[in-house]
C-alpha cells in the first residue's frame, strides 16, 4: 500500500508540475500575442509622421540642472537622452525632428542678465525655434520633482483651451500607460509659458518624478528610457493619424 501511495503521489506532483508549466506557456504566449499586436498597431500608424516638422524640447541644460534626485540624477540629462532616443524613433519613421537643444547647454545666450532674464530668454528661444520652423507639433520633455517621494509617474500636460493639444496629450499619455503599466495618470491642461506661445500643438511630457527614489532608479536606466520614447513615439503618431481622420470628417 505504501509503494501505490508513494507513486500516486509522485504522479500527483508531476501531473501538478505540468499544468504549471501549461499555464506558464499559455500565460507567455497571451502576453506575446498582446505585444505583437500593440506592435502592430503602432507599426500601423508609425508612417502618419513621415514629412511631419516635430519639435522636441529636453527641459534645462547648461547650468540649470532642472529637478536633481537623491541618487545624483539630473533632469537635464535624463530629458536629453530621451530626446536624443524619440529623435531616432521619429527620423527614422521619416519625420522632420528638430532638438532645441543637441547636448548640454541652455539656450539663454551669452548677454549678461538675472538667473531670471536667463531663464526668460532660455524659454523664449525655445519656443522661436518651434515657431520658426513652423512645426506641426511641439514635444517638451521634463521630469518631475515634490517634497514627498509617494508620488510617481509621467504625466502629459497640454495648453488649455487647445483642442488638438488636449488630442496630442492623449495621444501620448494613453500610450505612456500602456506601454510602461506604472501610472494612471491623465492629461491634465496648463498654461506654460512654452505651450502657450507656441504656434503648435504643444505638449509637455513630465517623464516621472525624480523625488522617488525607486523612479528616479528606473529613470537612470537605459531601457527604460527606449520604453518612454517608444511610448511618446506611437502617441505622436497616433496624434496625427487621428487628426487627420478629424480632417477629413469635416
Amino acid at each position: 500500500m505504501k509503494r501505490v501511495y508513494f507513486w500516486s503521489a509522485k504522479i500527483q506532483k508531476r501531473d501538478l508540475l505540468l499544468a504549471i508549466l501549461a499555464i506558464a506557456i499559455i500565460t507567455v504566449s497571451i502576453v506575446c500575442r498582446v505585444a505583437a499586436y500593440e506592435n502592430t498597431v503602432a507599426s500601423a500608424v508609425s508612417w502618419k509622421v513621415a514629412n511631419r516638422v516635430i519639435v522636441i524640447d529636453p527641459g534645462h541644460g547648461g547650468m540649470d540642472p532642472g529637478a536633481v534626485g537623491k541618487a545624483g540624477t539630473l533632469e537635464k540629462d535624463v530629458v536629453l537622452e530621451v530626446a536624443h532616443k524619440l529623435k531616432r524613433l521619429l527620423s527614422d519613421a521619416g519625420a522632420i525632428v528638430i532638438l532645441t537643444r543637441e547636448s548640454d547647454s541652455d539656450l539663454s545666450g551669452k548677454a549678461a542678465g538675472s538667473a531670471y532674464e536667463k531663464k526668460r530668454r532660455d524659454l523664449a528661444n525655445r519656443v522661436a525655434i518651434a515657431n520658426k520652423n513652423k512645426a506641426d507639433i511641439y514635444v517638451s520633455l521634463h521630469l518631475n520633482s515634490f517634497p514627498s517621494a509617494r508620488w510617481t509617474g509621467a504625466q502629459t500636460f497640454y495648453q488649455h483651451g487647445s483642442a488638438k493639444a488636449k488630442l496630442l496629450a492623449e495621444c501620448v499619455q494613453a500610450e505612456i500607460i500602456k506601454l510602461l503599466k506604472n501610472t494612471d495618470r491623465q492629461p491634465l491642461a496648463e498654461n506654460f509659458y512654452t505651450t502657450r506661445q507656441t504656434a503648435m500643438p504643444a505638449v509637455t511630457v513630465e517623464l516621472g518624478f525624480l523625488s522617488n527614489p525607486r523612479e528616479e532608479q528606473l529613470l537612470r536606466q537605459a531601457d527604460y528610457q527606449d520604453k518612454m520614447a517608444v511610448a511618446i513615439f506611437s502617441g505622436i503618431a497616433k496624434y496625427f493619424a487621428e487628426a487627420d481622420n478629424m480632417g477629413r470628417k469635416k
